[in-house]
């Protein structure tokens, strides 16, 4: 294995990482080096023990943040890590991955062929020299590269203590800015998002589109495709969409349209193929 590097000195050392209080002097890679010339990192971090819901939000939100041209970068930790690198990779985005040791040693083990594929199609850095094992006290060190990096870290399902949370302080601590995605009040999952939003040391995040509205990196495609698609569907699959400003089961959505239940039920299989709406557990549905 080649050990490539780059110096805080050399022309492609990201800007936004030179500007943190202490940037790492040299930083080691695998992959492809110019995804660190674009201009719009987000890193997506939270839990290792996410839950269906996380999983789908954080699905929703990569696909849509790629789609405006952001490189996602994350942690490689089982979890939240893991599903941000591979949902930009099956979209044959950009992603980056910064990880706790030596590029010799892959942490975890069992991501050994999303590891493969970082190398091929995306990019893993690392402060740290061959042979170095993932202590623990190396991943708050990995977290501040994780922060520094990004423009923005979007915390996706947090305990009340977690990696994820020191991600977040070190960007906050760095001017960066922190959002975060609420969920179940009763959910230990959920606390540290729930609390960082409570306390304003993060913004709600809702949508993806909300973030690269803030940025201005909404593309106009996008939004034109939107409305394309949305002016050619029937009244009631319009109705279905508009009802659907969070998860609602089909009582409800007959409920709020006024509509017998065999005509809805076959609305919403079509807007489920078409990639509209996801069914969820519990008989539930939400709008993508």
């Amino acid at each position: 294995m080649k050990n490539n590097f780059f110096t805080i000195d050399d022309e492609i050392y990201p800007e936004s990482l030179k500007n943190i209080s202490n940037p790492p002097k040299k930083i080691y890679y695998l992959g492809n080096p110019e995804l660190l010339k674009n201009e719009r990192f987000i890193s997506v971090v939270g839990t290792r023990n996410n839950s269906s819901y996380g999983k789908f939000c954080c699905e929703n939100i990569v696909k849509k943040l790629v789609q405006s041209n952001v490189v996602i970068v994350s942690g490689f930790a089982i979890g939240i890590d893991t599903i941000a690198h591979k949902t930009a990779l099956e979209k044959k985005a950009k992603t980056i991955a910064v990880v706790a040791s030596g590029l010799d040693i892959v942490y975890p083990a069992s991501n050994i062929h999303l590891w493969k594929q970082m190398e091929e199609e995306g990019l893993i850095l690392s402060e740290f020299d061959f042979g170095v094992k993932p202590f623990r006290t190396n991943f708050p060190r990995r977290n501040r590269i994780i922060a520094g990096l990004s423009r923005a870290t979007i915390v996706i399902e947090s305990k009340e203590k977690g990696g994820s949370l020191v991600t977040a302080d070190l960007a906050l601590e760095e001017g960066r800015d922190v959002y975060a995605v609420p969920a179940d009040i009763f959910s230990e999952n959920s606390k540290g998002c729930n609390n960082l939003i409570r306390d304003c040391r993060a913004k709600l995040l809702s949508n993806a589109d909300e973030i690269l509205t803030d940025y201005d990196w909404l593309e106009n495609y996008d939004i034109r495709e939107k409305e394309e698609k949305y002016d050619s569907f029937s009244d009631l699959q319009k109705n279905i969409l508009k009802v659907l400003t969070c998860e609602k089961n089909l009582d409800r959505i007959i409920e709020e349209i006024g509509c017998n239940s065999n005509e809805i039920l076959s609305e919403i299989m079509e807007l489920e193929i078409l990639g509209l709406i996801k069914s969820l557990s519990g008989g539930k549905y939400i709008k993508l």
